[in-house]
């Protein structure tokens, strides 16, 4: 099989560049940095902020994976809607154009909250994912190309960035055990990048949407006590109220100039959804089982 990957290095991009290459696939790689991979292939460069993929690296394609795009939330409104939005969808054109049989697109389990309608805001990045979904299931509905959506839930592993890490580091140096509130599903940076290998076996539809976590869930508490394990260090039974959690929150909000009540809505809320599953697809790690390499990475 022929593959293309956007986001080729990024976090998810270079894992599934490498799988895919170990399987046999050919794969053309695609990032904004370029470079090469770890094989020693050439990631082409492309900025989807002004470029696109070129119909040339786009003709005889089995798969379109597209992972590229922007998470973090200091972004524009304008950049997520170029970037996420329109970009995706003119990529979608031309795959389409060029006879791409498949089109995969890494979406969030977030844009299960994200806005229904669009003129009204109600999380950036959440709004930017559930809009390009829409979008694309409206185009591409009774096309020959099959689109795939998958919907990840927050994403651990070896090298991850994000908030994740920094909350690691904070327990190393002795932050205290948080009360055992909230809920949300994670998955494995292998068993998604696995899950978007095994899909591409699977027969072709219209349009299908799929939620890919470990079936496992983990409040605040759950993972402070699985990384003071690993740490070596005890359980401690005594934790800082939810009160002095808020306050602390807020003033991280204020230093990263994020809206008041982000980071308390992201530790703390509850983020629960029935996974999807495919054929031979099989959960291998939980977070206990993968915090020793991502705190050694």
């Amino acid at each position: 099989m022929k593959c293309l990957v956007t986001g080729a290095t990024g976090f998810v991009g270079i894992s599934l560049v490498d799988k895919l290459v170990n399987l046999g696939f050919e794969v053309i790689a695609v990032s904004k940095s370029g470079g090469f991979t770890s094989k020693g292939q050439i990631v082409h460069s492309v900025d989807f902020t002004c470029e696109m993929v070129p119909r040339s690296l786009l003709s005889n394609l089995d798969i379109v994976y597209h992972l590229g795009g922007i998470a973090h939330q200091k972004a524009s409104l304008d950049e997520y809607e170029r970037i996420n939005f329109l970009a995706t969808l003119q990529l979608a054109e031309e795959a389409h154009f060029c006879a791409v049989p498949r089109f995969i697109f890494l979406s969030s389990v977030l844009a299960n909250r994200g806005s229904d309608h669009f003129t009204k805001r109600i999380d950036p990045y959440a709004d930017s994912k559930k809009k390009t979904e829409t979008e694309l299931a409206r185009r591409f509905f009774d096309s020959t190309m099959t689109i795939e959506i998958v919907r990840s839930a927050l994403i651990y592993g070896p090298g991850m960035k994000g908030n994740l890490p920094l909350l690691m580091r904070a327990i190393e140096k002795g932050l205290p055990r948080p009360p055992d509130k909230g809920a949300r599903n994670m998955i494995s940076l292998d068993d998604l990048v696995q899950f978007l290998i095994l899909i591409a076996d699977e027969p072709k539809d219209h349009v299908r949407r799929f939620v890919v976590t470990d079936g496992e869930i983990y409040s605040l508490a759950r993972l402070h006590d699985a990384i003071r394990a690993k740490l070596g260090r005890e359980k401690v039974n005594s934790w800082l109220p939810l009160g002095v959690w808020s306050v602390m929150s807020d003033l991280y909000d204020l230093r990263s100039k994020l809206p008041i009540g982000t980071t308390f809505q992201k530790l703390f809320s509850d983020q629960v959804f029935d996974s999807s599953h495919l054929r031979n697809w099989k959960i291998t790690t939980s977070f206990e089982d993968a915090v020793g390499k991502i705190l050694s990475s």
